[in-house]
């Protein structure tokens, strides 16, 4: 979901708004660096969604099989 929307969302939302924005899943680069002017119902949406999504960058590490000794046995 964009973050717009999910701001959208959570300004229009006639529930409890904590509770919306637990529940969206927005991209966190696209989060990062989304602004809001303060003091306005689109800044405390932005404030809980960075609350419930901020993640840390995924890090992928690959897996490196140990050498094996041949064997000598034979």
């Amino acid at each position: 979901m964009k973050v717009s929307d999910a701001i959208e969302a959570i300004v229009t939302s006639y529930g409890d708004i904590e509770l919306v924005a637990r529940g969206m899943v927005v991209d966190a680069a696209e989060l990062a660096k989304a602004k809001a002017e303060p003091d306005t119902a689109e800044a405390i949406a932005l404030a809980l969604l960075k609350k419930y999504n901020m993640t840390a960058p995924v890090v992928v590490i690959e897996e490196v099989a140990p050498e094996v000794a041949p064997d000598t046995t034979e």
